[in-house]
Order: C-alpha cells, then structure tokens, then sequence
C-alpha cells in the first residue's frame, strides 16, 4: 500500500463505521420496540406473540453486541431472520390489519447497505423479502383478528406504518449526508496535495484558466510566482525525509496564512510552489512577495532543528495580456532560476530579457 493509498483506505473504512453505528442505533429502537410489543401482545391477550418478542429482544440485542465486535454482516442477518419470522408469525396470528408485514420493507432496504455482500446478491435477498411481504398477502388475507381491542386496529396499522418507516428516512438520510461528505472529501483529495493540502498541479491548471478568463472580463491583472525552497536537498540529505516533509507543511501554512483567500497556492513539484496573484500589479506582487519571504525567513523551526533557517527564492512575473499560461510560467520559472543562480533568498521580476533582478 503506497502512502497516498492510506488516507483513503483509512476514510473508507471510517465510512463503514459510521453507517454501521447508524444501523446500531436504528437497532436499539427496534429493541426497544420489541420490549414495548411484549406489553402490548400480553395485553391483547396474544401470549405466544409476547414470548416471541422475548426473543426477539435477546435477537437484536445480540446484534447490537455483534456490531460493537465489528461482525457487521452476521447481526445484519440476524436482524434479518429475527423480522422475517416475526412477520410470518405475527400475520398468521393477528392477520394483515394490524400492519406488521410493513417491517419486511425496512429490513430489504437495510440489506444493501452489507458491503460484504456482492451487489447482486444484496438485491435477491432483498428482493426476497419484498416477495415474502406479497406472500404474506397471499397465505394470511384470510385470517381474522381475534383479540381485544378491535376498534382500534386502523391506529395500531398506522403506527406499524410509521415504527417501519422511522428507522428507513433516519438511516438513509444520514448515509445520503456521509455519501455527500464522501463525494466533496474525494473531491478535495483530487485536487490538493496530500502533504501539504494545497491545490496540486494538475488541477490547479485549470483554476487558474478560469482565474485568467475572469480578470480578463474585469481588466484586473494578475501575477504568477514560481517559489522553491533554498538548499532543500541538503536539508533532506542532513536531517531525512520526515523532517523535510514537515519543512514543506510549515512553509505552506505559512503560504496560505500569508496570501489572501483569493490567491491560489500549489504545490507545483517537490519543493517547488506556485503563487498565482489575483488583483495584484507587478509593484503591488513585489511587496508582498518580499513581506512573504521575509516571513519565511523568520520562521521558528525548533521542532525541526535549533538554529535552522529556511529561506526561499522567488521568481514573479505579472501576466501579459496576450501570454499563453505556458509562456508566463517558463518566465517565471526563468526568473526563479535567476534568484538560485544569483544567491538565493531573493525576488527577481521577470522581463522578456530576463535582466531585471530586485534582491534582498
């Protein structure tokens, strides 16, 4: 498993978790549901029922127990069983005016939540108890409720309705907002870098694309700025490459403290950054460049080493009305190259002849 693997494997698994403590705690009502129908089937006068439920008590406390062990599938199964025959018996002593046959709807939809099971053999299971559900109004249509309290059957069909439902529109509301919060935390893994958590290379072209077209349409300028961290080989080959990995997570919450929320900040290659400028004239770019750099400059770095500086070159050019991004970013990188070759710790501005150097 390579690094990058890691944090989604990790978050994946995170995911799984979740959902399956949402099924706990639609368990804990069905439990708690089960304990208030002994009452209520002991009250009717259906005793049979009222010891059923005893075990379906102990079935789907036995699941929740199974769920904190992390044995997700088999209390899903469980669960599964214990609704079924509950069903069956219930219609078949009580009939289908009361409504317990509206239970096998809740548990088909929990089935598919069971990543352990192949898709499709999620849905024929599911698909099963939605057939068993037709069955029952096959084999039970005829049987008569025989019990106390017949007026009020209509309310007591309606609250099976609503007990069957609940745990449905709760579970699945809140996977909708994982699976969303999923989606926008895949998203931001796309596009940013996984150390450093600025925008990566790849998608940070087209934003600045778009960036572009839009100071166009407003006749507002931009700068862009090719940064690279001075002597940072050196530092990996002194101190490793953990402390190099932190050097470059502090210099980048020192890119993003420094610039504004409209500036976009990527992390280009390596220890190499990218600073696009929006809004921002040449003059205007290289003050607050030269502020940045002297803030890098001064950082504290004792969790790194006692001692130790980091300083960063700059090279900083302001767009060119009709200069292709390429174009633009070769100069800035020409103009980077001239603060390296020149004595690093130092802002060069580029100009086609590439000659015109600001230093420290």
């Amino acid at each position: 498993m390579t690094t990058s693997e890691q944090p989604l494997h990790a978050s994946l698994d995170d995911v799984e978790q979740v959902k399956f403590q949402i099924i706990k705690k639609v368990a804990y009502f069905a439990l708690a549901t089960h304990v208030l129908l002994i009452l209520f089937f002991a009250q009717i006068g259906a005793l049979t029922l009222a010891i059923v439920n005893i075990f379906s008590v102990l079935a789907w406390g036995s699941g929740i127990f199974l769920i904190s062990q992390r044995l997700h599938a088999l209390a899903l199964r469980i669960f599964c069983i214990e609704v079924v025959l509950h069903s069956i018996l219930a219609c078949a002593t009580l009939g289908l005016e009361l409504g317990f046959q509206f239970y096998l709807w809740t548990i088909s939809s929990m089935l598919l939540v069971d990543y352990q099971l192949k898709l499709k053999q999620a849905v024929i299971y599911s698909m099963t108890l939605i057939i068993t559900f037709a069955g029952l109004y096959f084999f039970f249509a005829d049987v008569t409720y025989n019990y106390a309290y017949v007026s009020l059957l209509p309310y007591i069909n309606i609250i099976n309705i609503i007990i069957a439902g609940l745990p449905m529109i709760y579970a699945f509301s809140l996977i909708r907002e994982i699976s969303i919060s999923q989606r926008i935390e895949l998203t931001e893994m796309a596009a940013k870098d996984h150390l450093t958590k600025l925008y990566n290379r790849r998608f940070a072209k087209q934003l600045i694309i778009e960036t572009r077209q839009k100071s166009i349409m407003v006749d507002n300028q931009i700068c862009v700025v090719m940064a690279d961290i001075d002597m940072f080989k050196q530092i990996n080959d002194t101190y490793g490459h953990d402390k190099g990995d932190a050097i470059l997570t502090i210099i980048a919450s020192a890119l993003t403290n420094q610039l504004n929320s409209t500036d976009i900040i990527v992390r280009w290659g390596g220890e190499e950054f990218l600073i696009v400028l929006a809004n921002t004239n040449e003059a205007d770019a290289f003050v607050r460049i030269e502020a940045l750099r002297n803030h890098i400059q001064a950082l504290s770095l004792l969790s790194i080493k006692p001692n130790l500086t980091i300083t960063m070159s700059f090279g900083l050019i302001e767009w060119r009305p009709l200069a292709s991004l390429e174009k633009t970013l070769q100069q800035a990188d020409a103009a980077l190259y001239k603060s390296k070759n020149d004595g690093r710790n130092m802002t060069t501005i580029a100009t086609p002849e590439q000659d015109y150097m600001i230093g420290v």
